[in-house]
């Protein structure tokens, strides 16, 4: 189950979600499919129209209630947790940790503790697999470059059900990927994912992502910011501070 949420910005902390999209897919093909658009009751700024092409006023006019909506979604989000069905989430501490700040905001059950609670829940992310796989690859991370890399077609980027839809369809073209460095011509780890246990997967991402950024932290401040600090919580980062309405 693919999930994506296009927002006023990029902080967790304080922006709001404006679309979000969930979309079953079986072998590679969109079942079935859930779009919201929320009225994020704050003007959207234009950097962020700019990306998803959605302004204030198209939110306002024909956006749902951002409580409403939060509720909705987070329900999807739990049911899909429950029933023990992979979330499939590009960068999922930036959508998870803000879904979960509005549900704070908007007096639903946070999404802290729906992983908590969730035996059975599953995370999947293409973009901590890619880089477990394949870490001296040159290049961009996102997820149109990873489309591009895996050879899935993403229509419309920056729409959340496309970017839905490519994650999952990214996520799918590494686990399936035997390695093969003839292929590749480098050293790949595709051995690592092929064919492993979603659940011992799943536990993996922890350690990958936080290895991951550790490294990248380290980079960071021997080049350019001494003081720098890089997330490393996945797939959610937890609250610190109470958030703002």
């Amino acid at each position: 189950m693919g999930f994506d949420l296009e927002t006023t910005g990029v902080s967790v902390e304080e922006d709001r979600i404006v679309t979000a999209a969930m979309v079953e897919v079986l072998h590679g093909v969109p079942r079935r499919s859930r779009t919201w658009l929320v009225d994020p009751g704050v003007e959207i700024p234009a950097e962020a129209t700019k990306v998803h092409k959605i302004t204030t006023e198209k939110a306002r006019r024909g956006g749902m209630n951002t409580i409403r909506a939060t509720a909705q979604i987070a329900g999807q989000i739990w049911g899909a947790l429950t029933a023990g069905i992979p979330l499939v989430i590009m960068n999922a501490p930036y959508d998870l940790s803000l879904l979960d700040r509005e549900c704070r905001r908007n007096d639903v059950t946070p999404v802290t503790e729906m992983l908590a609670s969730a035996k059975d829940g599953l995370v999947l992310d293409p973009y901590v697999l890619d880089r477990r796989v394949d870490p001296f690859r040159p290049g961009k991370r996102t997820l149109e470059s990873l489309a591009e890399y895996y050879g899935v077609t993403l229509k419309g980027a920056h729409e959340a059900g496309a970017d839905a839809l490519a994650a999952v369809q990214v996520t799918q073209k590494i686990l399936r990927t035997v390695e093969d460095e003839r292929a590749f011509n480098r050293s790949t780890y595709h051995h690592e994912v092929h064919g492993r246990d979603l659940r011992e997967l799943y536990a993996q991402q922890r350690l990958w992502f936080a290895a991951q950024s550790a490294g990248y932290q380290d980079w960071l401040r021997r080049t350019k910011n001494p003081t720098a600090v890089v997330n490393g919580e996945w797939p959610i980062i937890p609250v610190k501070e109470p958030v703002r309405v």
